[in-house]
């Protein structure tokens, strides 16, 4: 009978504690978050969709007639034709030859056709091949792993990259072909914590010839360009001026580690950029947006990063109750991945962008 008791108990603790965290905690998009959303009308026509029967894991690659994703099966990845009318199933030719003796626990790809890219990020190495070629070339870099990579030329890439003596991230340029590595110079705030603090997202323009890290924590994003000098600051449409995470140390089988130890509560979800265009997926409800709305639909925030204007916001309805994952922009056509879907909209967008 004591331990029915004990267990009732517990349970209600339990309850009670989860009760509080809710009524008295810092819980996302529970009050207004001071801002609101100017929706861009008609903003797509036509819904083009291909389901599939793997999990799709990213979009690693895009050109004028394919895009390419990744799969949960690790070293496998879709080719599929942008009229969604085709799709090709391709092994990468190194994967299984370097899974292990590169210890890929963090790894990432991208393909630049004819190239694919294997990122060792852990090792660290970069693995340069071709669709049809069994021949490879590797490239170990200098001590540190790196957690964000992204192609900004021929051989051109930007990593966020650790840096021991300051017990966090920066960014670097490397050079596949010399094997040059340069960093930056007081773009990066230095935390101390790894980089967890200042995770997010890298992207590359090649309209603007910049480099843009937007942070998942903060309003924030940061312009450069491929000699790693610093540009500009801007903001997305949102309050939130600050990080909103907190890291502390912790012990595990031995080993002290960084971790977050608040809730990680992501502002910025998930970007892309081109032609000097930031379209930013918020995770916050805008004053003007009902719940129900907000969690019907994945909201995507068009700021001009020429000039650091928003230009408006467009939704795209949620896929059998899924948001959006992932998605690219090309040729006026929005390209969204869900986990067995694929969808392309038809954008309509007119954007008053100033100073054009």
């Amino acid at each position: 009978m004591k331990s029915y008791r004990y267990l009732l108990i517990a349970f209600l603790s339990a309850f009670f504690i989860i009760l509080a965290v809710f009524h008295f905690g810092d819980i996302q998009n529970r009050y207004n978050n001071g801002f609101k959303r100017n929706y861009l009308l008609n903003s797509w026509s036509g819904i083009h969709e291909m389901k599939l029967q793997d999990t799709l894991s990213g979009i690693v690659g895009s050109t004028p007639s394919n895009i390419y994703i990744s799969l949960s099966t690790e070293g496998e990845v879709l080719e599929i034709g942008k009229n969604l009318n085709s799709a090709r199933r391709i092994k990468i030719p190194f994967f299984a030859k370097f899974y292990d003796s590169l210890k890929l626990s963090s790894a990432a790809l991208k393909i630049d056709s004819p190239y694919i890219y294997l990122f060792a990020e852990n090792k660290p190495a970069i693995i340069k091949a071709t669709f049809d070629s069994a021949l490879f070339e590797i490239r170990m870099l200098p001590p540190g792993p790196f957690s964000r990579e992204v192609m900004a030329g021929p051989d051109c890439f930007i990593l966020r990259k650790f840096e021991e003596r300051i017990m966090d991230q920066l960014f670097v340029r490397y050079n596949f072909s010399t094997g040059l590595l340069k960093k930056e110079d007081k773009i990066s705030p230095v935390y101390g914590d790894g980089g967890i603090i200042t995770d997010g997202q890298l992207h590359f323009d090649a309209e603007t010839n910049r480099i843009y890290y937007i942070y998942y924590y903060k309003n924030e994003l940061l312009s450069f360009d491929t000699s790693l000098n610093f540009v500009n600051r801007f903001s997305s449409i949102d309050t939130t001026h600050s990080f909103k995470i907190r890291t502390g140390l912790v012990k595990n089988d031995g080993l002290t580690l960084y971790t977050n130890i608040t809730p990680a509560n992501i502002i910025n979800k998930v970007s892309y950029v081109q032609n000097g265009l930031l379209f930013n997926m918020s995770a916050l409800k805008a004053d003007n947006e009902s719940d129900e709305f907000f969690a019907g639909n994945s909201i995507l925030d068009i700021i001009d990063l020429k000039e650091g204007t928003y230009l408006g916001s467009i939704s795209l309805p949620a896929y059998k109750g899924s948001k959006l994952s992932q998605f690219v922009i090309s040729n006026d056509r929005l390209i969204a991945l869900y986990t067995n879907t694929i969808i392309i909209y038809d954008l309509n967008i007119k954007l008053d962008r100033r100073g054009q």
